[in-house]
């Protein structure tokens, strides 16, 4: 692998106050598909790299190692502040540009068609060029009418889950104990919103959790287990809210 330079900010991250900047959920961001049917993903090469430091956070950001002191010139990892300033410095950048969403150093780039799509993603590649911004070709994934973002699957027709997420889950063994329960229904929570009725059948499973009941795996664990392997296997489709259509609040 790559050789990367790690700063150990410890005790800097103590004194940094936290920026002011909210995060997106996954589902906000999903959400703001809606009528959209071609997609890019851009990855922003190096991440926080790509966010320069002025002279104070560069002598803020100086480590010592056997060949001398060197200073950190760009945003490092390890700085408690970086997600949200590596964010807000991309907000900024590029959320003016319609059928833009942001999140990190991923970007997508939207269209109700081909043409909407390709004058977006120019507008982007334009602003990128002016603002010196770089991407990693590696991972770009253009003009697509489904797309890997933000842990799911993207489609006109909905969104579905991570076919990697579902196998790590379907070639999961019996759990043996307590701890072995909680990583698989750790795994389950990740993608519980494409589980129907996932509450009522991970019951007998969580009910293994409870305090002073000794492990003991049943028959109904068993099919618990199972059902939720089977379930998960059927590759469910949501749907992007259609706000065009009424709505009803049960």
């Amino acid at each position: 692998g790559n050789l990367r330079i790690c700063l150990d900010p410890r005790n800097l991250n103590k004194s940094i106050k936290r920026e002011h900047q909210i995060i997106p959920t996954a589902e906000e961001l999903i959400s703001r598909l809606e009528g959209k049917t071609v997609f890019s993903v851009l990855d922003l090469k190096d991440g926080f790299w790509q966010v320069p430091l002025d002279d104070e956070s560069a002598d803020l950001c100086t480590l010592i190692s056997p060949f001398g002191r060197y200073q950190f010139l760009r945003l490092p990892f390890g700085i408690i502040s970086a997600p949200e300033v590596f964010q807000k410095r991309n907000v900024q950048l590029f959320d003016d540009i319609e059928g833009v969403e942001i999140y990190f150093d991923d970007i997508i780039v939207t269209g109700k068609n081909n043409i909407e799509h390709d004058v977006t993603l120019n507008k982007v590649f334009e602003r990128a060029k002016q603002c010196n911004i770089k991407f990693n070709p590696e991972k770009f994934q253009y003009r697509v009418s489904e797309v890997k973002y933000v842990g799911q699957i993207v489609s006109k027709e909905g969104i579905k889950a991570d076919p990697q997420h579902i196998r790590a889950i379907t070639k999961m063994e019996i759990p043996p104990d307590k701890d072995g329960v909680r990583r698989f229904l750790g795994m389950v929570s990740y993608l519980s919103k494409f589980i129907p009725n996932v509450s009522t059948i991970t019951s007998p499973l969580r009910a293994l959790l409870r305090d002073k009941i000794e492990f003991n795996w049943q028959p109904e664990h068993n099919i618990a287990f199972g059902k939720i392997k089977d379930l998960l296997s059927s590759s469910f489709v949501l749907k992007v809210y259609n706000s065009s259509k009424p709505s009803v609040i049960l």
